[in-house]
């Protein structure tokens, strides 16, 4: 699969007499991925499409596809599309996930973050460990 042409991202103080650092989008998807996968509740990045009404939970090498940037004004707007486990509190979790987002992406990169726009694609019955009894 080619990827199309990605414009790079300019963080503030991004040129200086020494030459100018970019930002491809492919490395705000990472950090918003790592981010995102590491909060209580989130059991995965979910495709941004649903098949037959189901959320399509994405695997590794693929979970960029879940996050969407976009620039406003020099600003980002992170859309993230989610699975969590069923159970518990949706609102909770997705406040999490835009402050661990937001907070990422400003630390690492400097670039300030408008919006995260947390997209829950499915509620999901999460891992359950069964002891067996003799």
């Amino acid at each position: 699969m080619r990827m199309p042409k990605a414009s790079s991202i300019q963080p503030q103080h991004g040129s200086s007499p020494l030459g100018k650092i970019e930002v491809l989008p492919n490395a705000i998807h990472t950090i918003a991925v790592q981010a995102t996968s590491a909060c209580y509740g989130v059991l995965g990045i979910a495709a941004p499409r649903l098949r037959n009404g189901q959320a399509i939970l994405l695997p590794t090498d693929q979970m960029n596809q879940g996050v969407r940037v976009h620039v406003v004004n020099s600003q980002l707007v992170i859309e993230i599309y989610v699975a969590l486990e069923y159970g518990l509190r949706i609102s909770e979790i997705a406040h999490n996930i835009m402050s661990s987002v937001k907070f990422s992406i400003e630390k690492m990169l400097g670039i300030p973050v408008l919006q995260v726009n947390v997209n829950v694609q499915g509620l999901l019955h999460g891992p359950t460990f069964y002891s067996e009894k003799d």
